[in-house]
């Protein structure tokens, strides 16, 4: 029988076994009170992937094979100091991807590891039978965890609920803790012994707000906020520099695309020049023409005035007379056109609201008529649809439509016995098959999958046979070397330290180079017994010595070996008083191991007690002086039994007798022979080589029967796939028969054509209705016309006479400045003529000299060529004529219009790319900054929100022992104020926690939490000693708001863990697991 089997002892009814095999041993048993036969209406019910089904723990802190089997509902896990509860939620953490500091127990996951054991083991059992499970498919109703801890690493396997192994990744275990919200580093949910303890004593206003911020995962959110934050600075920044280089790259194009057409240009530039040369010169003689015509404007303006002067003055009394003649006669004309308007304007407002009158008539006729025409339609409609209705019944007779279902019914069941005597058997026996094809071949793939596994344990082991072989053939030369190539320069550099002085004293090891066995026929067994881990270990004078030597062995690529610190002695300890005295053929493990070092020896001694582990050959023996506790010797721990073999048989003797068998490995350190070693390793390896090409034949076999099955599953789901369209069609065929109206005749059509006759009675009545109405309409529209034929007229005739006025006025106006003029400015025209006068000589005499240089610029520029007309000034011909002139001496030596083409094309191509990017990367910045405004604002409210929740629960928790109080949150200052006073209303008592008793403060602290579960969801809750500073009243309100709890949400699972014993009624929902007392040495 193995170890593994006989190790595995679980009690019946789910509790918890741990059997180990240190002397110190502990048992976890159950309360099979708290379960009752109502546990099987809660199943549905309280269903939940994610919650915890089972713990088995393997060698874990005091723990060597513990079993836990938890409830889906409530847990209470009952046990005194040491024995192991708190063991249980550390391996939960470790179990589910924690680190070793999130325990609060260590730094490093090896220190988990059973004393004196090499590797621990943690397999956590989670549900996946609730709503949305992950991966069900895959993995079916339970995801089974399993981390594996040794001394130099560690590993993580997913299996499935029958045991397939799935993963062994650990991002794939964090996806699966992701998908069920499963938070293990998160206090909330789980929150261990020296938290809790650190949580009751403090309760300090900023741990409370970032216990608040870590149970909403706000701080998550807020720090992924924050690093959105400054990526979009990052964005914005580069894109500043992005803007700034296609400038630049618009600058450069510029410049060549100038570049390009001064090099197209220069042949033009001699024509050009010459052009704006003459351009130039007609440009002047156009300068002087608009000069001469400025002055003849100026000329003729002033003779004008001159004789408009001279015939003022000349006909001054003349004028007079005539102006006030006309004055009169044009003011009584206006009189008369000012009454005439009056009269036009009265009978211009009478047409127009007799105009109006008559629109609004016109519009009440067309809606009148547009409503009776809607009604003429309808009634139409629904006369033709009974015409229709009756003509189509007409022509079917009853007992046609009696033979036709008849017909149908007969068709129908026809269809029905062939759907259900021969297309659904066919297709359930192809389902049989498909499933059977299918299952084969997942036998078969599982098959496969065993075999590739077991080749590849066959390769690993014959790899490390031949490794083994190498170090032993280098170990004839060398006996150090057989405990790895790198262990002579690992000695080297650990005396070169110490003769340093780095190293107060020299270290030993590796241990076994110290440790020989006189005895060959035990030699294995001891081997065995004392651990190739142990045999390959260091001693250590102190922990100064032990840090120097972790630093040497970093130098080393995976050398780790155990490092022992110990107080060095040179006397070998004095176990005489602790010593077995072997009887007859048996022999003492002490004297049979020979030990060159006493430090060695006394590590050997305190690690192993080999002072009180006895050899034997005989089974007899050893039975006979371990099952009878008179015939146990004194300080007897164990008993080794050599068998044939590589076995060997392990007795504990009375009070705990057991046994066990274990399997014994060749020795590979002690005193071995070196031939003898590399025959057996070769075998071995041979051995291995034919197993292993033993299967490369049978993975063949498979793989072929594998790929005749999917075969034969491809041609079951194409036949199932016929069978079914088959199925479906006589179906619809039955839906359609079933589905057919069948008309009965009997007085519908007589209702129908009576319906129709008062239809036509009112459509008659509404055609009348229709034309007296179109009558009317068509008498007021006349009308319509010709009053606005009329107004429209008054309307010409009034804009007329107001014309008229308007001219007159004007005119009046006019005459009457012109009269004031002739009276007042006699002198003044005199005067102004003679100013005028002066004016007109000086003009004619510039008017000469004018035309004498149009003449002599016309001439001069006619000689360079006809005349052009330009549209720039003379200073901007100029200033072209003398950049063209520097341009002419300036001619470029390389001439080639085509590369610098190709040069700008290329470059407006990377500009426009560019350009494209640049527009992406401002959406993306746009888009993110949209997102993170409305993020910061979700999480304030969010925050806010999950505040004022948290207040409300906890002021609803402490009303139920008549608490006061208040739970202050200020996000400003970060800071979450627990206030409490407890029975008692006075307005000035206490109400700060540090001032509460340590059950009132604990009962703060359950409420205070409670009210954080509220907030939030997990699938499991584990509180550890939440009542370990309460009095026994505090502590029965709490489990039994702990219990509400737990009954008020089936669908959360809670496990508490106290070291004080409970009594509880008995309540489906609630198991109760206790653990025993632990030894006391």
């Amino acid at each position: 029988m193995s170890s593994s089997l006989v190790r595995k002892r679980r009690i019946s009814g789910g509790g918890v076994n741990d059997s180990q095999t240190a002397p110190t041993k502990r048992r976890l048993t159950q309360n099979n009170s708290t379960q009752s036969q109502g546990a099987n209406t809660s199943i549905i019910q309280d269903k939940r992937c994610g919650k915890i089904l089972l713990m088995h723990l393997t060698n874990f802190m005091c723990h060597s094979n513990l079993t836990v089997e938890f409830h889906s509902r409530v847990n209470f896990l009952v046990g005194s100091n040491g024995s192991g509860k708190s063991a249980i939620l550390a391996a939960l953490v470790l179990g589910l991807g924690g680190s070793a500091r999130t325990t609060n127990r260590s730094r490093s996951a090896k220190a988990f590891i059973k004393n004196g054991e090499t590797s621990a083991k943690i397999e956590i059992v989670l549900a996946n039978d609730g709503a949305q499970p992950y991966e069900p498919d895959v993995y079916g109703d339970k995801i089974i965890i399993v981390r594996t801890i040794s001394l130099s690493s560690g590993s993580y396997v997913i299996k499935s609920e029958s045991g397939q192994v799935v993963s062994k990744k650990v991002d794939d275990l964090h996806r699966i803790l992701m998908y069920h919200n499963v938070q293990v580093d998160n206090p909330v949910f789980v929150l261990n012994q020296d938290s809790a303890r650190e949580f009751l004593k403090e309760l300090e206003p900023s741990k409370n707000y970032q216990l608040f911020l870590k149970a909403t995962q706000i701080d998550v959110v807020h720090e992924k906020l924050a690093d959105s934050l400054h990526l979009h600075k990052d964005h914005m920044e580069e894109l500043k520099n992005y803007e700034i280089r296609l400038k630049k790259e618009k600058e450069d194009i510029a410049e060549h695309e100038n570049k390009l057409k001064e090099l197209l240009s220069f042949e033009k530039l001699m024509d050009v020049l010459k052009r704006l040369e003459i351009e130039f010169a007609w440009q002047k003689v156009q300068q002087y023409e608009n000069q001469l015509q400025e002055i003849s404007d100026k000329l003729a303006k002033y003779d004008e005035k001159e004789r408009e002067l001279k015939n003022l003055i000349q006909n001054k009394d003349e004028v007079y007379q005539i102006l006030s003649q006309e004055i009169r006669k044009d003011e009584e004309g206006m009189t008369l056109k000012n009454s005439n308007y009056d009269k036009v304007n009265r009978e211009y407002r009478e047409l127009k609201n007799k105009y109006d009158e008559i629109n609004k008539l016109t519009s009440e006729f067309k809606n009148s008529l547009d409503i009776l025409k809607k009604k003429k339609s309808r009634l139409e409609h629904q006369i033709e649809e009974i015409k229709k209705y009756i003509d189509e019944k007409s022509q079917g007779n009853q007992d046609d439509v009696e033979t036709l279902r008849a017909q149908n019914q007969n068709e129908t069941l026809k269809l029905r016995q062939q759907c259900e005597s021969q297309v659904i058997p066919m297709i359930e026996n192809i389902k049989r098959e498909l499933k059977r094809h299918i299952d084969s071949k997942a036998q078969k793939e599982q098959i496969v999958n065993e075999i590739k596994r077991r080749q590849r344990k066959y390769l690993d082991e014959i790899r490390l046979r031949s490794g083994q072989i190498a170090n032993v053939k280098a170990s004839a030369k060398n006996k150090i070397l057989i405990y790895g190539k790198h262990m002579p320069e690992l000695l080297t550099d650990i005396r070169k330290a110490h003769s340093q002085g780095l190293l107060s004293k020299l270290p030993r090891g590796p241990i076994g180079s110290y440790v020989d066995v006189a005895n060959s026929q035990y030699r294995d067994v001891i081997e065995n017994s004392i651990g190739r881990g142990l045999l390959g270990a260091f001693l250590v004078n102190n922990a100064k010595d032990r840090q120097i030597l972790e630093n040497i062995f970093t130098k080393y690529e995976n050398c780790r070996p155990i490092i022992i610190t110990v107080a060095f002695s040179d006397k070998v300890y004095d176990v005489s008083g602790g010593c077995v005295n072997p009887p007859k053929d048996t022999h003492l493990l002490l004297h049979e191991i020979r030990c060159s070092d006493a430090t060695v020896m006394n590590c050997l001694i305190d690690r192993l007690g080999i002072e009180s582990i006895l050899l034997t050959n005989s089974k007899e023996i050893a039975e006979t002086i371990t099952s009878h506790i008179e015939n146990v010797p004194k300080n007897l721990s164990r008993v080794l039994v050599l068998k044939e073999g590589n076995s060997c048989m392990e007795y504990y003797p009375m009070p705990k007798y057991r046994m066990y068998s274990n399997k014994v490995r060749p020795a590979n350190y002690i005193q071995i022979n070196i031939e003898e070693r590399i025959r057996h390793l070769e075998n071995e390896k041979q051995s291995l080589e034919l197993k292993n090409k033993s299967y490369e034949t049978d993975l063949s076999q498979m793989i072929n029967q594998i790929s005749q099955v999917i075969k034969l599953i491809q041609e079951q789901r194409e036949l199932l796939i016929k069978q079914q369209n088959a199925s479906q069609e006589i179906m619809e065929k039955i839906a359609e028969l079933d589905n057919i109206e069948y008309a009965d005749y009997s007085n519908e059509i007589q209702l129908l054509e009576k319906e129709m006759g008062d239809y036509k009675t009112r459509l008659a009545e509404i055609e009348q209705k229709i034309s007296e109405t179109r009558g009317q309409l068509s008498d007021v529209d006349n009308e319509k016309i010709q009053i606005g034929g009329e107004l429209q007229f008054k309307e010409i005739e009034l804009q007329e006479i107001k014309n008229d006025i308007e001219a007159f006025k004007s005119t009046v106006d006019r005459k009457k400045m012109k009269l004031r003029s002739v009276n007042n400015n006699d002198s003044s025209y005199r005067v102004k003529l003679s100013e005028v006068q002066d004016v007109i000589n000086k003009l004619k005499a510039e008017h000469m000299e004018m035309s004498r240089k149009v003449d002599a610029c016309t001439k001069s520029a006619a000689e360079k060529g006809e005349r052009i007309e330009s549209d720039l000034s003379g200073n901007q011909l100029q200033d072209e004529i003398s950049k063209k002139a520097k341009n002419k001496h300036g001619k470029p030596v390389s001439f080639d219009p085509q590369s610098m083409r190709q040069l700008i094309m290329t470059k407006k191509e990377a500009l426009l790319a560019n350009e494209g990017k640049y527009e992406d990367i401002k959406h993306s910045i746009y888009t993110l900054r949209q997102s993170l405004r409305f993020s910061f604002e979700f999480l304030k409210k969010l925050r806010e929100h999950m505040s004022l929740l948290l207040q409300i629960s906890f002021n609803m928790i402490l009303r139920l022992r008549n608490f006061e109080g208040s739970l202050d949150v200020n996000h400003q200052q970060k800071t979450l104020k627990l206030s409490v006073k407890p029975r008692c209303h006075n307005k000035n008592a206490v109400s700060d926690t540090k001032s509460l008793s340590g059950g009132e403060r604990s009962f703060t602290t359950a409420a205070f939490l409670l009210s954080l579960w509220s907030c939030v969801d997990h699938p499991f809750y584990f509180l550890d000693e939440y009542d370990v500073f309460t009095d026994e009243v505090n502590r029965e309100y709490m489990t039994r708001l702990l219990i509400d709890e737990g009954r008020k949400r089936p669908l959360r699972q809670y496990s508490f863990l106290t070291p004080q014993d409970m009594a509880l009624m008995s309540e489906d929902f609630i198991k109760i697991l206790r653990l025993e007392e632990p030894e006391r040495v």
